[in-house]
This record gives C-alpha cells, sequence and structure tokens, in this order.
C-alpha cells in the first residue's frame, strides 16, 4: 500500500480518495483484526481483495501495452545507427527495458494471482467452518 496515500493521521487523503474511490466509499477494508466485542478473529472483505485482484491484471496488461509500445521505435533508430556506438547503445538500453518491463508485468501478475488465490482461500474455509457447524452433533466427515 502506497504510504503517500494516508495523512498524519493514517486516513486517506482526498487525492487518494479520488483516485482510489473503491478505498473510500464506506467500503470494509479487505482484512480487520480484533473487531470490538471480544475474542480474536479475523474478518475478510473477499470482494474486496478479488476487485484488488482484478485492478492488479489490469495493470499488468497495461504495463504490457505501455511498455512495448516504443519497441518499432528503438528498433528502427538503433537500425539507422548501425556502426554507431549509440546504435548499439539503444539495443541494449531497449533489451534491458523489456526484461524489467517483462518482470514488472510478471511480478503485478503474481500479486494478482495471489490476492484472487487468497480471496477464495477465505471463502472456502469461512463456507467449510459454517458447514460443519451446521453438522449435527455427533456427525462425521
Amino acid at each position: 500500500m502506497n504510504p503517500w496515500l494516508f495523512d498524519d493521521k493514517g486516513n486517506l487523503t482526498e487525492a487518494a480518495k479520488k483516485q482510489f474511490p473503491d478505498l473510500a466509499g464506506g467500503n470494509a477494508a479487505p482484512v480487520s483484526l480484533n473487531p470490538a466485542g471480544g475474542g480474536k478473529t479475523v474478518t475478510v472483505n473477499t470482494a474486496v481483495l478479488q476487485q484488488a485482484a482484478q485492478n492488479a491484471f489490469a495493470l499488468r496488461d497495461s504495463v504490457k501495452t505501455e511498455c512495448t509500445q516504443p519497441g518499432e521505435h528503438v528498433n528502427a533508430a538503433a537500425g539507422t545507427l548501425k556502426g554507431w556506438a549509440l546504435g548499439g547503445a539503444l539495443t541494449a538500453t531497449w533489451g534491458t527495458w523489456s526484461n524489467q518491463a517483462g518482470g514488472l508485468q510478471t511480478t503485478v501478475g503474481d500479486i494478482g494471482t495471489s490476492l484472487q488465490t487468497t480471496a477464495r482461500n477465505y471463502s472456502k474455509t469461512e463456507s467449510d467452518i459454517h458447514a460443519n457447524f451446521n453438522k449435527p452433533q455427533g456427525a462425521k466427515g
């Protein structure tokens, strides 16, 4: 989470609320610990986790689209400078850029997958717990 989204009291800034309305709109936090009223519990808002996963997948796709656009121009420029040191430098720099952009794309996609998997696991665990509570006493299974 970006620390610049919050003021000195830990609240979302007005700019952050405009940029990320899903965080500001009264939606429950993805995870809350130790709610009022007693025992230690964890409450997870799986819809927020799923939305964050979808946002990560959209960002992954955007990184791919946006970061590969200069490629044809870089390759054309390097071709016209063939034999000059700058042509080789452009090719090498583009290779580094492409590797870094690919790594970023993979990492953001992995984050989306992890968020999605976590949401599914919490939902399944919650469902399993409720199913076990609904079994008659002494039932096995």
